[in-house]
């Protein structure tokens, strides 16, 4: 039996975002959240990072102070940018979920990043959910950050560190996305955010955000990167 019942705007939502991204949002496009990786700290010799030392260049270096960003990261699709390591954002559909129990089956709305194939469901009619998401969660590095005067890899400076929840507005958006996204408690939505039915997005961001740092890599011409891995 069906707990509820969507509304069936899942495609007229879904080609209002790819319209108004101008192309950017097409179905067939999609892209896994990429995951910070962790690096394994380098046993090297600690730089205060005042300046680059050529000699150290191509050995182990471990750097001690505060990052700052020089070139913030930026959602080049949505529009939104941030003075941060690391922009992460979210994209979640709220979708059919069926749940069987011998012959009986629920069917209850939850948010998910990842499709889910109703034409697999015993109930297909009345539960239907998009092929895909429009766009996909994914994250955007800094396109430059600085540690005394070293350049460091922008994916080192986020390696393991603890991405926090960073709220934006609807006026951040670009005119064309504004008129199709809402914003609310810092959350955008393509969709009722009051009233969410299947097929609405949400939207959501997270940081790395600068700060002091401990930092071990490979020295290189004055820049920072990750060792190599084995």
């Amino acid at each position: 039996m069906a707990r509820r019942r969507g509304s069936g705007v899942a495609a007229p939502l879904a080609a209002a975002v790819v319209l108004g991204a101008g192309g950017w949002f097409a179905w067939q496009h999609r892209a896994e959240l990429p995951r910070l990786a962790d690096v394994a700290p380098t046993a090297a010799p600690t730089a205060p990072a005042k300046r680059a030392e050529p000699a150290v260049d191509g050995r182990p270096l471990t750097l001690s102070g505060t990052l700052r960003v020089t070139r913030p990261a930026r959602d080049t699709q949505l529009g939104i940018g941030a003075d941060a390591v690391a922009l992460l954002r979210r994209v979640e559909m709220l979708q059919w979920q069926e749940s069987c129990a011998g012959a009986r089956c629920d069917y209850a709305l939850a948010w998910s990043e990842k499709p889910i194939d109703s034409r697999a469901f015993r109930q297909p009619q009345g539960h239907q959910n998009p092929p895909r998401l429009p766009f996909a969660s994914e994250r955007f590095l800094a396109g430059e950050v600085r540690l005394g005067t070293y350049f460091v890899d922008p994916a080192l400076a986020a390696a393991g560190a603890e991405a926090v929840a960073w709220p934006v507005r609807a006026t951040q958006l670009p005119p064309n996305l504004a008129a199709t996204l809402r914003e609310r408690d810092g959350v955008l939505y393509a969709g009722d955010p009051a009233h969410p039915a299947a097929g609405d997005l949400r939207v959501s961001y997270r940081i790395v955000a600068a700060g002091e740092r401990r930092l071990s890599g490979v020295a290189s011409a004055g820049h920072l990167k990750a060792a190599a891995t084995r």
